[in-house]
């Protein structure tokens, strides 16, 4: 379930969120991460500013490439989130139908990249899934989609 603050990440460039005592997350939105950095030295650019309750759950990892989430804990940063495609690829698998007979399908997926940390992302349509290294996305892949076959892929760097 989507919350109004989780999609208000994907409408802003660069969103600052700050978690503070009183159970709130005060919100600074900006059109981009140059106007965030001018706003940190001293300029009030921001697009929005925003209160919402702590208790939202927010699912960073479903953001698109290049928006920039910034996480601070009263006022302190403590951590950022920017995602990059690293991979692209489209695969061919077979799943059982109601019927119990196997049908051909296909999925697109990205493998994508905190740039701020060592986290990889699975992500297509309707998953987005963190893990640590390429080769829990193999087995995870392996273990969702069976025997697979890469049928397009560019790499992105």
């Amino acid at each position: 379930m989507s919350t109004r603050l989780q999609e208000m990440l994907e409408e802003f460039g660069c969103i600052v969120l700050n978690y503070t005592n009183n159970n709130l997350i005060e919100v600074d939105y900006f059109y981009s991460e140059p106007m965030y950095e001018k706003f940190l030295s001293g300029l009030n650019c921001r697009q929005g500013m925003g209160l919402f309750n702590s208790d939202e759950i927010l699912e960073f990892n479903k953001i698109e490439d290049g928006k920039l989430i910034v996480v601070q804990d009263n006022g302190v940063e403590t951590a950022r989130f920017r995602f990059i495609t690293i991979f692209k690829a489209v695969i061919d698998y077979k799943k059982e139908n109601k019927e119990g007979k196997l049908e051909k399908k296909s999925l697109t997926f990205r493998i994508r990249k905190n740039i701020f940390s060592h986290d990889l992302n699975f992500f297509t349509e309707n998953i987005s899934e963190d893990f640590s290294n390429i080769t829990a996305i193999k087995n995870y892949i392996k273990k969702e989609f069976g025997n697979h076959r890469l049928i397009d892929w560019n790499i992105f760097l």
